[in-house]
């Protein structure tokens, strides 16, 4: 009878799905506006992302740590947008929640070149791959696993000098996930194959030539949700 009785509770307690596997994974969406909730967009792909999880059985909370106008620096790095960056927020943005998984999404508005061709970006390039590192170390230190963004294109209302100096940041980030052994969601690269499989242009995935539309969010979402659900190496 003993024995009946352990092999039973070793079968309940071995079950999936069972409170032990139930704690939600905690999910960190770290970004700038293409983060953030945006008038105009139904679903940001942080919501889309919580209820594709949800859709596969998987408990989650995901906390949307996305501010417009942000860059990974710090305010005293380039105060252009009042807002509190990157470097400014991460403690209480990020580790604050000890996150299981942080998506990092930044690039656009470090990029940008306020006194227009030839001129610096607000973050140079090489302190914006400083920054990047810097919160990968940190989530990696804490226990929490990471998913690169790159910034997406720019459509067709840039200029081609804005195009490149982002796909300069872009580039930045596939080398560093590359390097660092990190997952990536190469957003860039996502949206030309949506586009260029259907004929079409960019500005389909825009509400205003920079900022994804809901079509553009559903796509991140349903990459990253490869990658956290496992489904995706």
């Amino acid at each position: 009878m003993k024995k009946l009785f352990l092999l039973f509770l070793l079968a309940f307690t071995a079950a999936p799905g069972y409170a032990q596997d139930q704690r939600p994974v905690t999910i960190v969406a770290f970004g700038n506006s293409t983060t953030a909730p945006r008038t105009g967009v139904q679903k940001v792909y942080a919501r889309r992302l919580h209820e594709k999880l949800d859709s596969l059985g998987i408990a989650n909370t995901v906390i949307n740590s996305g501010v417009p106008s942000s860059h990974s620096g710090s305010i005293k790095d380039n105060s252009f947008a009042k807002v509190i960056h990157a470097r400014d927020r991460f403690d209480t943005a990020v580790l604050q929640h000890h996150p299981d998984w942080v998506t990092i999404n930044f690039g656009l508005n470090d990029a940008y070149q306020d006194k227009g061709p030839g001129t610096p970006s607000r973050i140079p390039l090489k302190q914006f791959k400083k920054n990047i590192n810097y919160f990968i170390r940190r989530i990696r230190k804490q226990g929490g696993q990471i998913v690169l963004l790159t910034p997406n294109p720019l459509g067709s209302r840039f200029e081609r000098y804005r195009y490149d100096r982002v796909k300069s940041y872009a580039d930045a980030i596939r080398k560093i996930a590359r390097r660092k052994h990190l997952h990536l969601v190469d957003s860039w690269q996502l949206f030309y194959d949506y586009t260029n499989a259907l004929g079409q242009p960019l500005d389909l995935l825009f509400t205003d030539g920079i900022h994804p539309n809901d079509e553009g969010h559903r796509l991140i979402a349903a990459a990253l949700s490869r990658i956290i659900s496992g489904q995706q190496d």
